[in-house]
């Protein structure tokens, strides 16, 4: 063969010859009756995998139900039926005046490897009769268009009905030519499938081995036609056709000899839904999703000493819109926003909507206890906006609150030692001084106008309405609904059913359209296997060293011996071609930071694959410098990045004692070990030195900023000095690339992999690990959050923080 042609497919090709040039040899043992027409090792789905190869259950569907009657010509009828699910089977079958069995088997579930076992108790009228029987089995998949599979029977060699069953060995090679091509794998590829199988048995020569040859077209979704031929001549021809949750199929077996004619039918019920040209009006639906709280990459939770924090993770809102896209049953989409916030993640969503709009398919808004500014940003980019009477909206404008702690921590007897570098490296600020720096005061004022023309601009265009009624609106006044539809930010005021009437009008579906939520209704998958040649690696929460977590003191956070095997496993994954490294962070420790942007850089320099990084709401301070080794950073208009500054926090307890007769005495050796005391304040000599170690470690990050993002050193201090700055000046002063989302950094990792823009394919995900019970509940125990409050000032407590206030 070529040298240009893949190996994977010389490896293909051969096997499939060697099979068959052995067609026209004798054989030895029979293949097992067929369900279906034509059933291979390497390409059996679902329930039929339990008599065929049980290491291919929950292929296909999760779950199914399939009960088949076989009439042979001349002998006695076949009656089977087996129930599965996406990791086991059960089955009976039964022979007419003759023996039954009961089978049981079990799958791994795996991308590109499965094992199954099966065991099966065969019993009849005489002692005789019944024995136990063992099966294995095997299922590789290693890409959409290839398949092996094997089987071991009779691994215990039972006896039955007087006479020894033989171990038997199956092998079987499956093909989709079709899906050669990514750019039509996921759609075309599955419509023509082609087998071979050999059969032989343990003590039988390897020249008597049996081969049967088959193959399934499906000519349009939900009807296929599939046949076999075996080498002795016998050959079978079927048809399946198939609704979304429900098939017939039949097929006929013919041969020389009268005992191998038959004719099968059997109907199948499964859980997941096929794509068909059978699916009828009835089926027709609109989706209904709901949207609420603060939306992020990660299901953050934890409890801190200044609140909770709670994410509602966005990857199924995107799935669930993904998929309305997608599916021809569903005509509409209704969602129901509840009190949602995050305005970055909330554009990220707008555009999928969009897409839904352009396809035909209307969205609608409801709310029904009323919303602030991000949920009317996201209703007002579907077609209509209902919400109830009762609802109301109230502060749709902007405020942020700044509290100031130092001289309440002093008449307490605390204080906190606070250095930093850059005028506008505000984090722990509110701990060392009365009232907001000049500094300060800009970004504020800066980044709440940028917030408001940004909502502002927007809701103008999509609502059509009067830029100064629009803003008379966000004065922070509560709003019925009633005064929202007369200015025309709402459509009408009403309920569910008449969100969902409006709806299906406008879907053509009527007044009372059928309703589903598709996080709860699966697809049948049908590709072999879906390649994964990006990887995504999420990094939410404040930045610290050790394992990610939530403590008392930051909530959630991102820890380095978490997030850097993360990055590890993506980049060597021999399977994925780029990464994405996707930022929602203020930053933290500075430590943690290094290793997490050496082990990045390195990576990168080690595998030769590009980094893409993706900024959510933030990725300011560490979060940014995090993402320096990227070799394209996306922002969204609405990300607070830069605060390229540092910062040094060191709380003292020296006045608290003092104020409680507290006496302390020390003895040291060394003259600056003070410094590191909570019981001493920090003399002048100390803050010296801290302003030096941070003027250090602030030369180094700006150092970095210029090599990664090509600024001579002035350039780089007008866009520092701990300033957070919004995407779109991010993007003017070349701290980022472009503008875009999640979406848009892997359309460019896509770009850069060298994958086709059509080709479907599922991504590497690496998030943070799930916490336990307690952990989520409250968070790390107090004596926890102490110790590290504790150990800061001996491990060091130099930061890249930024301080920003939510929209």
């Amino acid at each position: 063969m070529s040298a240009g042609v893949p190996r994977p497919l010389r490896v293909a090709a051969l096997a499939w010859a060697l099979l068959a040039a052995s067609a026209a040899r004798a054989s030895a043992p029979d293949f097992p009756p067929a369900l279906l027409g034509h059933e291979s090792v390497s390409a059996v789905e679902a329930a039929s995998a339990t008599f065929f190869n049980p290491a291919a259950l929950g292929t296909r569907y999760p779950s199914e139900l399939l009960l088949a009657w076989t009439q042979a010509e001349f002998g006695p009828d076949l009656y089977r039926g087996v129930a599965s699910g996406r990791a086991g089977g059960l089955a009976v079958s039964h022979v007419e005046d003759g023996p039954s069995a009961v089978t049981l088997a079990g799958a791994t579930s795996g991308r590109r490897l499965r094992l199954g076992a099966s065991l099966s108790w065969l019993g009849g009228a005489a002692d005789d009769r019944r024995a136990t029987d063992l099966t294995l089995g095997l299922l590789a998949r290693p890409s959409p268009w290839l398949s092996f599979g094997a089987t071991a029977a009779h691994l215990g060699e039972p006896r039955f009905d007087g006479s020894r069953l033989d171990r038997a060995w199956t092998l079987g090679l499956g093909l989709r030519p079709l899906a050669l091509s990514p750019r039509v794998a996921h759609c075309w590829g599955p419509r023509l499938t082609l087998t071979a199988d050999l059969i032989a048995g343990e003590d039988e020569r390897a020249d008597v081995a049996r081969v049967r040859l088959g193959g399934e077209v499906e000519l349009v979704p939900g009807l296929a036609l599939r046949g076999a031929y075996q080498d002795d001549g016998d050959f079978q021809l079927g048809v399946s056709l198939l609704g979304t949750r429900a098939g017939y199929h039949g097929h006929a077996a013919h041969g020389d000899d009268d005992r191998h004619r038959s004719t099968t039918h059997a109907v199948s019920l499964h859980r997941a839904e096929d794509r068909t040209v059978f699916a009828g009006r009835a089926e027709r639906r609109i989706a209904e999703m709901r949207v609420g709280g603060h939306l992020g990459d990660d299901a953050l939770a934890g409890v801190s000493l200044f609140g909770g924090d709670a994410t509602t993770p966005v990857a199924s809102l995107h799935r669930q819109l993904e998929r309305a896209l997608e599916d021809p049953l569903t005509a509409g989409v209704l969602i129901d926003l509840g009190r949602v916030t995050n305005m970055a993640q909330i554009e990220e969503l707008r555009p999928r909507v969009a897409r839904l709009r352009a396809a035909g398919k209307p969205v609608v808004a409801f709310m029904e206890y009323g919303g602030g500014r991000g949920d009317l940003y996201l209703a007002s980019a579907c077609d209509r906006v209902v919400a109830t009477e009762e609802a109301d909206f109230g502060a749709l404008g902007l405020r942020v609150e700044r509290r100031y702690y130092r001289s309440l921590l002093e008449r307490w007897g605390l204080r906190i030692d606070r250095v930093s570098v850059g005028a506008y490296k505000s984090a722990y600020r509110s701990f060392s001084v009365d009232s907001t720096p000049p500094a300060d005061r800009e970004v504020i004022e800066r980044n709440l106008d940028q917030i408001q023309e940004l909502f502002v601009s927007a809701v103008v265009v999509d609502r059509r309405l009067d830029r100064a009624r629009l803003l008379g609106l966000l004065d922070g006044r509560l709003w019925p609904s009633a005064e929202l539809a007369k200015a025309g930010l709402i459509d009408s005021v009403g309920y569910r059913e008449d969100a969902r009437r409006i709806l299906g009008r406008r879907c053509g579906l009527g007044d009372r359209p059928r309703h589903v939520k598709l996080s709860r209704v699966e697809k049948a998958e049908r590709a072999w296997r879906i390649p994964r040649p990006i990887a995504v690696v999420y990094a939410s929460g404040a930045i610290n060293t050790g394992r990610s977590g939530s403590d008392l003191l930051n909530g959630p956070y991102v820890g380095s011996e978490t997030l850097i095997p993360q990055l590890e496993r993506a980049f060597r994954d021999p399977e994925a071609r780029a990464v994405v490294l996707r930022i929602e962070s203020v930053g933290g420790s500075s430590l943690a930071t290094h290793l997490i942007h050496h082990a990045a850089e390195r990576l990168k320099r080690e595998t030769k694959k590009p980094l893409i990084v993706s900024m959510g709401g933030v990725a300011a301070s560490g979060g940014y410098h995090m993402a320096l080794p990227g070799d394209r950073l996306f922002a969204d208009r609405f990300t607070r990045t830069g605060s390229i500054g540092v910062v040094y926090v060191r709380p003292s307890l020296e006045g608290w004692y003092q104020k409680h007769g507290v006496r302390q005495e020390e003895f040291e050796r060394g003259t600056e070990m003070g410094a590191w005391s909570l019981g001493r304040d920090w003399s002048a000599r100390a803050r010296a030195a801290a302003d030096s170690a941070i003027g250090v470690t602030y030369a180094a990050f700006k150092a970095k900023v210029g090599r990664a993002r090509g600024l001579d050193p002035e350039q780089v201090e007008r866009v520092a000095q701990g300033r957070v700055w919004m995407g779109e000046d991010a993007l003017e002063r070349r701290l980022v690339d472009a503008i875009g989302g999640l979406e848009d950094a892997l359309t460019e990792a896509r770009r850069r992999a060298g994958v086709p823009e059509q080709a479907r394919i599922a991504l590497a995900e690496y998030r943070r690990p799930r916490p336990g019970l307690i952990e989520r509940l409250v968070g790390t125990a107090l004596q926890d959050a102490w110790a590290r409050i504790a150990r800061l000032p001996e491990s060091g407590t130099i930061e890249f923080r930024a301080d920003v206030e939510d929209e």
